[in-house]
């Protein structure tokens, strides 16, 4: 009989300890990415000045065409507060934007995120919002006001989270 104990690989200790060190982190980070939505979305909060505070992923400053290239992004302090006069947006710089001024709201869905995209009138950036649940993104389009254009995507995704006179009934409670 052949001695197999000189056939077997070893493998050397730094590639055990390196395996141990970075294969649990990725596990946790592939769970995370996993594609799966907020089962409860955070509610939406009144900011005591008419405004409603959104809760947020992530938020991107982008272009307008391509809209999936992003020129900055923040995911630590995001900020959307929507109010009657506009819409305040934080990715780096808190900026606010009259109503007016908003062109039109489209949604974009893809596994777990759900971004909102709000378009200025002579801007080439915009503004996108990850609420992180189709629920949310419906509670939040309620909120827009009946003058602002949203795409069919936006319109579907209102539709689907309460109706046509979710926009009505949003701006009540």
């Amino acid at each position: 009989m052949a001695d197999l104990s000189r056939h077997v690989l070893e493998i050397p200790p730094l590639v055990i300890g390196l395996a141990l060190f970075l294969i649990p982190p990725w596990l946790v980070l592939r769970r995370l990415r996993s594609g799966r939505p907020l089962a409860v979305p955070p509610p939406i909060l009144d900011d005591g000045a008419g405004g409603r505070t959104i809760p947020l992923v992530a938020a991107f400053s982008g272009l307008r065409w391509p809209p999936w290239i992003a020129l900055a992004s923040n995911n630590l302090n995001p900020s959307l507060v929507m109010a009657p006069h506009g819409v305040t947006c934080r990715v780096l710089m808190r900026r606010t934007r009259a109503w007016h001024e908003v062109e039109r709201v489209d949604v974009r869905i893809f596994g777990a995120t759900v971004n909102l995209d709000f378009v200025f009138r002579g801007s080439a950036v915009t503004f996108t919002a990850n609420v992180g649940s189709v629920v949310l993104a419906a509670r939040v389009l309620a909120l827009v006001p009946e003058g602002i254009p949203l795409t069919d995507r936006a319109r579907s995704v209102l539709a689907g989270g309460g109706g046509s006179s979710a926009r009505c009934d949003a701006r009540r409670s």
